[in-house]
């Protein structure tokens, strides 16, 4: 599933500020160590931001697609190879705007693509149970991974869930400079999709 990338900045940033550092640290110990963290901070410091604006600017201008960077270009990098494999039989692209305003409609749609047949019935509690107000109100279950409790709190991985509030915030000016940056990223087509509403 794919977002427009100023909701996904505002997102990755309210995720950010919800993880509980250490829980992740543990997690991640246990999974593969953390022996390879120091040279890592120290090629990318963490930078502090004051200002939701200046946070979202540092995202979209980090320049690298690899190693563990979550920017602007990563996320442009991850939507062309989806968008390059789109007619492939084992990918569905999914974007989260028509999710949002169709939700009933594209789960019918993605459960008839994967052959998955529902009983009537059934779909006014499954669309029920995945609209935002319900995951959210069910955070302490319907969050990832909350056995290692990663989360400071698991309402806020479901922090507003809207579409648009990344372009409200940056306004035209904003916008444009946006704009002239992710078209340096990839096609217009991949672009016109990521953004489309």
């Amino acid at each position: 599933m794919l977002r427009d990338p100023r909701d996904v900045a505002l997102s990755w940033d309210n995720h950010v500020a919800n993880i509980n550092v250490g829980a992740l640290l543990s997690a991640r110990e246990q999974a593969v160590g953390n022996d390879d963290l120091a040279d890592y901070v120290a090629r990318r410091p963490l930078v502090a931001h004051e200002d939701e604006l200046d946070c979202f600017w540092a995202w979209v201008d980090a320049n690298e697609v690899h190693e563990g960077n979550a920017g602007l270009a990563r996320l442009v990098h991850h939507a062309t190879t989806v968008w390059g494999a789109r007619d492939e039989p084992n990918v569905v692209l999914l974007r989260y705007s028509d999710l949002t305003a169709d939700l009933d409609g594209q789960m019918r749609a993605l459960a008839e693509r994967l052959a998955i047949d529902v009983p009537e019935d059934r779909w006014p509690e499954l669309v029920a149970a995945a609209r935002f107000e319900a995951m959210r109100s069910s955070a302490t279950t319907a969050a990832p991974d909350m056995s290692h409790g990663l989360w400071k709190d698991p309402a806020e991985f479901f922090h507003r869930g809207g579409v648009g509030h990344g372009e409200a915030m940056l306004g035209p000016e904003g916008n444009a400079r946006y704009l002239a940056r992710v078209a340096t990223l990839a096609d217009p087509e991949v672009i016109s999709w990521l953004h489309h509403r």
